[in-house]
């Protein structure tokens, strides 16, 4: 538990046992640790052990991450030793580009929850990866996913929808354009479109949250030393 953190040694103990959850891999409190010791860099091994944990994934789900026919995708969740519940960050749909999303609505003939999954993933990994863990401060505290809120609101008005069930692919693909404008513009960065991109910066995310202002506060008043660490949980969605 002090190694893999609450979640994932409850992950790895239900997999042990034969329970079935979604396969994956965590990276451990002790990286996060060097990552804060050795001015915010990884260890060296740490890419190639997560591509090999990442085969062992894709074996397991007959999906490879960043295919384009047959795509995995992950989520990124962090996970301290005690429970910090709402503190520290998440990101899903990892694995989502311009080259995958078309092998999946292939294979799932559903292009709108496609769309819409795409769209959840362009809006989670602005806020908590491009915002918050790069430290850009929200203008006059509208931050950018309240800006993108927006956005959806207006277009949702304009075109006389009621709420997100009403809305198809089309729109859902549209909303999508429209979100990494608006990132472009407020943030000054493009959305990353490739899949290794988005896994990292959700990771270094999860990390930096650790020390968020949020998960500090919690820390101290549940008396959470610092030096523990988060664990981050890289997991395949189903």
């Amino acid at each position: 538990k002090n190694l893999l953190g609450g979640k994932g040694a409850n992950l790895a103990e239900m997999t042990t046992l034969g329970i079935p959850v979604p396969p994956g891999f965590t990276i451990t409190t002790d990286v996060c640790n060097y990552y804060y010791k050795n001015n915010l860099i990884f260890p060296k091994d740490l890419e190639t052990q997560a591509r090999e944990a990442i085969k062992k994934t894709e074996t397991i789900m007959q999906k490879q991450f960043g295919n384009e026919e047959n795509p995995l995708l992950f989520s990124v969740r962090s996970g301290a030793r005690q429970s910090m519940p709402g503190m520290m960050e998440t990101v899903l749909n990892i694995g989502l580009t311009s080259k995958t999303i078309p092998g999946l609505i292939k294979k799932t003939k559903n292009e709108r929850f496609v769309y819409d999954a795409y769209r959840r993933l362009i809006m989670m990994y602005a806020d908590v990866v491009m915002e918050k863990a790069a430290g850009i401060e929200p203008l006059d505290g509208h931050g950018i996913r309240s800006a993108l809120e927006e956005i959806l609101k207006n277009y949702k008005h304009e075109h006389r929808y009621q709420h997100d069930v009403d809305m198809d692919g089309k729109d859902w693909r549209a909303i999508s354009g429209m979100f990494k404008t608006k990132i472009k513009t407020q943030l000054g960065n493009d959305f990353p479109d490739d899949h290794l991109s988005q896994l990292w910066g959700g990771v270094r995310a999860v990390f930096k949250s650790w020390n968020g202002k949020r998960a500090k506060n919690y820390r101290q008043i549940e008396g959470i030393p610092g030096e523990w660490g988060t664990a981050v949980n890289v997991q395949a969605m189903v």
